[in-house]
C-alpha cells in the first residue's frame, strides 16, 4: 500500500513538473523589466484531452496581428470549403457580326480571386501577365477581330471601398496594405524602381513603374542614405492617382525597388487586356475603363452578356497555405469578403467580419472576440488566446484539418517560423502562425509534445518595451519549452 502510495505520488510530482516547466517559463518572461507595461495572454491546452496545460490572463483580449489569419482561413475553409475556386469571367454584352466585329464592350468580371498573375502561383518561366495571352486567344476563338467599345473592369463582386476603414494611413499606400478588389491583380500593387545618388542626402529618381498605368502622379521626396535598407513609404488612397513617397534608400544604387499598393486593380486588368488585344491585332474602339468608373458618370453597362471565357483560381486549400505560410493580407482580405458574400452576399469588410464573427459565434466562446478584418492588420482586432487555441481545437476535429494544419509554417523550416527553434525538439515538429505589428507580438499553432501529447497554443504580447527581436527570442524559448513537454 506505502510502495502504491509513492508511486502515485511521484506520478502526481513528475506531472504537475512537467506541466510548472511551461508556466515556469512563461512566469520569468512576463517578470523582465522591459514587459512590466505589456499585456499578455497565454494559453497551452491538450488537444486530446481538452485539458489546460498552462494559462496566464488566457481570456484577455488582445490586438493579435497576424495571428488573426487563423480566424480567416479556419473558418473560410469551413464555410467555404477547401476545393471551392473563384471564377473570372471574360464577357461580352454585343453583337459579332459577319465580319467579325463586337458591336458593344468585352467584359472582365471578377469573382474575389486574389492569385490573378499573383507571384505565388507562377511558374519558373512564367510572367506574371502571361494568363493574359489565354483570355485573347479565347476572344480570338470567339471570332472577334475587332471592338467598337472598350475593355471594362467589373469588380462589383466585392464592395468598391477596398480598404478596411480601420487601417492605418501610413500602410495603405504600400504593396502590405492593398486591400481586396473584386478585380485583383498582380497582387494589387505596382513596383517602383528607383535610381540613388552617390553621396548621402542626394535625390532620386523613378526609372520605372511597373506594371504600367497611365495618368499617375508622384511626389517624390526619398533621398539617398548610408543606410543599407529600404526606409520609404509610400502614401495614397484606393482610386488616387497621386502618391507621396517619403524616406530613404541606400546611396549609389542603378535599381533600387519599392512595392506600392495598386490604385486601381479592376482598371489595371482592363487596360492590360486592352494592350494584349492591340498587341494581338484586335482593335478597340474606346479606351479601358471600369464598370465603377463609367458609373459614376452614369454610364451603365448591361447585364445582359455572354460568357466568352472562365479562369478558375486554385483553390480556397491552396491560397489559404500562403495566407497562413507567407502571411500575404490581401489573401485574407479576399477570403473575408468572400465570407460575407457567402453569407450574406455582400463583399464588404463590414459583411465579411460580421460573417467570420457569425461563424466562431456559434462554434466556440466568443466572448471578447471583435474581428474587423482578416488579415490583422487592423487594431481594431481584439482576441484572447482561448479564443484562438478553441479554434485550433475545433479545427483540429475537422474534416478541413489537414488543408488547415499543412497550411501552418514549420519552426526552423519554412515561412514566417523557418528561422524559429533550429537545432531544438521544435524544429519540424512545431507548427505556428506568427505575428508582428509595432509593439504587437503574437504566436499560435500546434505540437506534438516531446511526451506525445497534442497540444495547442496561443501567445499575445501587447506594448512590450524592447525590440521586437528580443520580444521574439523570448517566445522563441517559451514554444521549444511546450514542445519540450
Amino acid at each position: 500500500m506505502k510502495s502504491k502510495l509513492t508511486l502515485l505520488l511521484l506520478s502526481t510530482y513528475f506531472i504537475v513538473s512537467s506541466q510548472n516547466s511551461i508556466q515556469a517559463t512563461f512566469d520569468k518572461i512576463k517578470e523582465l523589466s522591459y514587459l512590466e507595461n505589456a499585456s499578455f495572454s497565454f494559453h497551452v491546452m491538450d488537444v486530446d484531452s481538452d485539458s489546460t496545460v498552462a494559462e496566464y490572463q488566457s481570456k484577455n483580449s488582445l490586438v493579435p496581428a497576424s495571428t488573426m489569419k487563423l480566424v480567416t482561413t479556419s473558418a473560410a475553409l469551413v464555410k467555404l470549403g477547401s476545393y471551392k475556386q473563384f471564377k473570372t469571367k471574360i464577357e461580352h454584352d454585343g453583337v459579332i457580326d459577319t465580319n467579325g466585329v463586337l458591336h458593344g464592350n468585352i467584359i472582365i468580371k471578377g469573382g474575389g480571386d486574389p492569385t490573378l498573375g499573383s507571384k505565388y502561383f507562377l511558374g519558373k518561366e512564367e510572367s506574371p501577365s502571361d494568363f493574359m495571352n489565354t483570355w485573347v486567344k479565347e476572344i480570338q476563338n470567339f471570332g472577334i477581330k475587332h471592338i467598337t467599345g472598350r475593355v471594362i473592369g467589373d469588380a462589383s463582386h466585392f464592395s468598391y471601398e477596398m480598404i478596411p476603414s480601420t487601417w492605418l494611413w501610413g500602410d495603405i499606400g504600400n504593396y502590405y496594405g492593398a486591400g481586396p478588389c473584386g478585380l485583383s491583380i498582380y497582387d494589387n500593387y505596382s513596383t517602383l524602381t528607383f535610381r540613388s545618388g552617390s553621396t548621402a542626402g542626394d535625390s532620386t529618381f523613378i526609372e520605372c513603374i511597373t506594371p504600367f498605368s497611365p495618368d499617375q502622379w508622384i511626389e517624390n521626396r526619398v533621398i539617398s542614405s548610408n543606410q543599407n535598407k529600404d526606409n520609404a513609404y509610400v502614401y495614397s488612397a484606393p482610386y488616387s492617382n497621386q502618391r507621396l513617397i517619403k524616406g530613404s534608400i541606400p546611396k549609389d544604387r542603378e535599381e533600387f525597388d519599392i512595392k506600392a499598393s495598386m490604385m486601381d486593380p479592376a482598371f489595371q486588368t482592363a487596360y492590360d487586356l486592352e494592350y494584349f488585344l492591340l498587341k494581338a491585332g484586335i482593335s478597340v474602339g474606346k479606351n479601358a475603363s471600369t464598370k465603377r468608373r463609367l458609373e459614376l458618370t452614369n454610364q451603365l453597362i448591361s447585364n445582359d452578356r455572354t460568357t466568352i471565357y472562365m479562369h478558375s483560381s486554385p483553390s480556397i486549400g491552396q491560397i489559404a497555405y500562403y495566407t497562413n505560410h507567407v502571411s500575404i493580407n490581401l489573401y485574407a482580405e479576399h477570403l473575408l469578403n468572400e465570407m460575407g458574400v457567402a453569407t450574406f452576399n455582400d463583399g464588404s469588410n463590414y459583411s465579411g467580419s460580421m460573417a467570420v464573427q457569425n461563424f466562431w459565434n456559434s462554434r466556440i466562446d466568443s466572448k471578447g472576440m471583435y474581428v474587423s478584418d482578416g488579415s490583422g492588420m487592423s487594431r481594431m482586432n481584439a482576441i484572447s488566446a482561448r479564443h484562438l487555441t478553441s479554434i485550433l481545437d475545433y479545427m483540429a476535429s475537422s474534416k478541413n484539418y489537414s488543408s488547415f494544419y499543412s497550411s501552418l509554417p514549420i519552426a526552423g523550416k519554412s515561412g514566417t517560423m523557418s528561422r524559429i527553434g533550429r537545432s531544438t525538439y521544435a524544429a519540424g515538429r512545431l507548427r505556428a502562425k506568427s505575428g508582428t505589428m509595432t509593439r504587437v507580438k503574437s504566436y499560435a499553432g500546434y505540437v506534438t509534445s516531446k511526451s506525445g501529447k497534442n497540444l495547442a497554443f496561443a501567445i499575445i504580447v501587447n506594448n512590450y518595451n524592447c525590440y521586437t527581436s528580443t520580444m521574439t527570442k523570448k517566445l522563441e524559448q517559451l514554444m521549444v519549452e511546450i514542445a519540450n513537454y
